[in-house]
Formats: structure tokens, C-alpha cells, sequence
């Protein structure tokens, strides 16, 4: 009896050893690599201005996969003595690596110069080369090529804090009120406030002498400067203040509206006015959720409308991920799912959106809802509160 089946058994393990060897597939990992470099020319020099949103085209041959299928890269920068084999810096190629173009803005390259050792006002040589890519097996390019990039003036020290301070703003000229920027990298700062008519400044500190910046117009584009202030003419704005110290470069863009759309209405149900502090707040809404055949439907987001001066353009305010968890019995909701996602801007009627606690906020009941983009939150977010 056990001669038998041990029998079957080893039977049925050869049987699964021959249908894994008929399932394998060899995987073929083989590409050509890229045989020619196009954009920009070979020792192309580029005196940079990053404020001026200016961009540089790299373009390549395609390299070819032997399966047919795609083929990745990236850019890589070196020395201009350097062989490569330690790049300081590398990057991927236009539309996640699959395109055989990457598009770099001048604040790009101001900062491939400034990690390849070239200081203010330096001209430095570089050299540069793709790499193609198949899973593990990645290939250099057959040529290379150098780019002479003089960088800007700027800061030798970075502020660490930033605040606007003045007549034209919501804390007024008196420095201890002044509003704290948020920090978004170092060197970098935003604030969402309003302005209006008077002159306003940017200060490292809210006490004592701190140092002073104002913005100024650069050949069309806004930059930094030291010990002065500027003026804000006109009526009341909401504003997005945004300043790089890395790029001597700045940007006001007016915030026009923000509006909660609701999903499965494919619709706004409100628009949400400024209450303050880089908070739009509306009051008294009564929630009148469309039935569907699982139930209410919950899911929301909120779209701000910027205006830059060339026309208005939208930013959607979404969810952190395509599809967001159930929040049933989770109000007043994790800050980390309250968090607004400001990069992906989508504009689909359903992704990207929140749920609403269908227990807390139910069918005919009233609420407040808001979006608060202050700076002296640890996120930026949105939520709601019942009667």
C-alpha cells in the first residue's frame, strides 16, 4: 500500500515538473544600444535663466529591444573628464523613460550645474549620454556629449523660514504678525493669502531685524531682490504666492474659485468662499446624495481655478490615489487621508477623489465644508463638519 503510493505520488510531482518546464518562458532581455545623440549640439553653451521657464530639448536615436517590446532611458551627466561609470546626476526620459526625449527647464539644468560643482556666475562644462534600458540589462549610449552651462547669481545662504509682512497683507506691517510661508524644499516657499492695494515684504524671521526681500519684474519675469518692498496695486486678491531662493524666481498666481464636485452628480454642488488664513470655508449645506444600486454615492473632490495673467487655468484638488478607501465610521479622518494630492491635477469625474463617512454625514443632514491651505499645517487638506 505505501509502495503505491509513494508510486502516485512521485507520479504527480513529475507530472507538476513537467507542466512548470512547458509553462517557462525565456526571458529575452537584449537590446541594441543607442547609436546616436541629436539635441542640443555637441558643447551647446546655455546661459541660464531659470525665472524665465526656458527649456532644453535632449533628443536621441531608439535603441531596439530584440523582443520588440519598450525600451527605457535615461540622461545621464557627468564631468566633463568622466567616463560614467559615476554619474552625479541622471534622469528620467519624457513620459516615465518611454520616450526618446527628455525636456529639461533651466531650473533644471541651474541645478545639475549646481550639483556638478559650479558655482554663482560659473560657466562649467559637462558631458552627457543616455542610457537604454531592459530590466536589469541597461546600455550606454556609443557617443556622448558636453553642454556649457553658466549659472546665475543667488543666495549663498538659504532662508530657513520665510514670512510676508505689510499693509497689503492679511497680517499687516506689524512684524510680529507677520504670516509664515510654508516650506516646501529648501530654498523654496508658498503661501495661499490675500492681497490688497499696499506694499508687502518677504522676511526670514517675526522678530528683531530680520532680512528683507521684496519681487520685482526681470525682463517680464518676477525674481527676488534684497531691502525693498513691493507694491500690490488694484482690488482684493486671492492669492498663491510661490518663491525659489535656488532660482532667484517667483510666481503670484490669483486663486479665482474653489468648488466641491460631486461625482456621481457630475457636478458642483458649491463654491467655497475665502474665509481667511489660506482657508475656503462653506457653511449650511444641506447633503443630498444621488442613489445608486450599492447606495449613496460618496465620492467627491475640489477643483481651484488659478489665473497667472494668461487666462484661467484649473487645478484639480484630489485624493492621494486613484480609488480611495471606504470611510464609513472614519470622520473626522486621518490627516493622512484628509491630505490633498496637488500634483496630479485630474479632472475625471470619479478618480482621484474622497469618500465621504456616509454614518456621520447622512442623506438630509447639514454641514460645513472646507479646504485649508494654510501654511502652518503640517499638510495641506479638506474635511467637513455636521450640525
Amino acid at each position: 500500500m505505501q509502495h503505491k503510493l509513494l508510486l502516485v505520488l512521485t507520479t504527480i510531482i513529475c507530472l507538476l515538473h513537467l507542466q512548470c518546464k512547458k509553462d517557462e518562458r525565456d526571458i529575452n532581455l537584449q537590446l541594441t544600444e543607442v547609436a546616436d545623440l541629436f539635441t542640443p549640439a555637441d558643447a551647446k553653451y546655455i546661459r541660464l535663466d531659470p525665472k524665465s521657464g526656458a527649456t532644453e530639448s535632449f533628443e536621441w536615436s531608439q535603441a531596439k529591444a530584440e523582443d520588440g517590446s519598450l525600451v527605457l532611458y535615461e540622461v545621464a551627466f557627468d564631468q566633463e573628464n568622466g567616463d560614467f561609470s559615476h554619474p552625479f546626476y541622471t534622469v528620467v526620459a519624457d513620459n516615465k523613460g518611454v520616450m526618446n526625449k527628455l525636456t529639461l527647464t533651466h531650473a533644471d539644468l541651474n541645478k545639475i550645474a549646481t550639483l556638478g560643482g559650479a558655482d554663482f556666475y560659473q560657466r562649467k562644462k559637462f558631458k552627457w549620454t543616455v542610457l537604454a534600458s531592459k530590466g536589469i540589462n541597461v546600455k550606454q549610449a556609443a557617443a556622448a556629449r558636453t553642454i556649457d552651462l553658466e549659472r546665475p547669481g543667488g543666495f549663498v545662504v538659504l532662508p530657513a523660514t520665510l514670512y510676508i509682512s505689510g499693509d497689503a497683507t492679511e497680517g499687516g506691517d506689524v512684524l510680529t504678525n507677520a504670516l509664515p510661508m510654508k516650506k516646501l524644499k529648501d530654498g523654496v516657499f508658498e503661501i495661499f493669502t490675500k492681497l490688497k492695494a499696499g506694499t508687502y515684504k518677504l522676511v526670514d524671521g517675526n522678530s528683531g531685524s530680520p532680512k528683507q526681500y521684496y519681487l520685482y519684474e526681470d525682463n517680464g519675469n518676477k525674481t527676488i531682490g534684497m531691502n525693498g518692498q513691493t507694491t500690490f496695486a488694484g482690488a482684493d486678491k486671492i492669492m498663491r504666492i510661490q518663491i525659489d531662493f535656488n532660482n532667484l524666481a517667483a510666481a503670484l498666481t490669483e486663486v479665482r474659485s474653489v468648488q466641491l464636485w460631486y461625482c456621481a452628480g457630475n457636478t458642483f454642488w458649491f463654491t467655497l468662499p475665502y474665509a481667511g488664513n489660506g482657508v475656503w470655508k462653506y457653511n449650511n449645506h444641506t447633503i443630498n446624495y444621488t442613489q445608486m444600486p450599492w447606495g449613496f454615492e460618496q465620492r467627491h473632490k475640489y477643483k481651484m481655478v488659478l489665473n497667472e495673467g494668461s487666462g484661467d487655468k484649473n487645478l484639480w484638488l484630489n485624493y492621494a490615489s486613484s480609488d480611495s478607501p471606504d470611510q464609513e465610521g472614519q470622520h473626522p479622518h486621518t490627516v493622512v487621508y484628509k491630505t490633498i494630492n496637488m500634483e496630479r491635477n485630474d479632472d475625471s469625474q470619479w478618480d482621484w477623489s474622497w469618500k465621504f463617512d456616509r454614518t456621520y454625514l447622512t442623506q438630509g443632514s447639514v454641514a460645513d465644508f472646507w479646504v485649508s491651505l494654510r501654511a502652518t499645517d503640517a499638510a495641506y487638506t479638506v474635511n467637513y463638519q455636521k450640525h
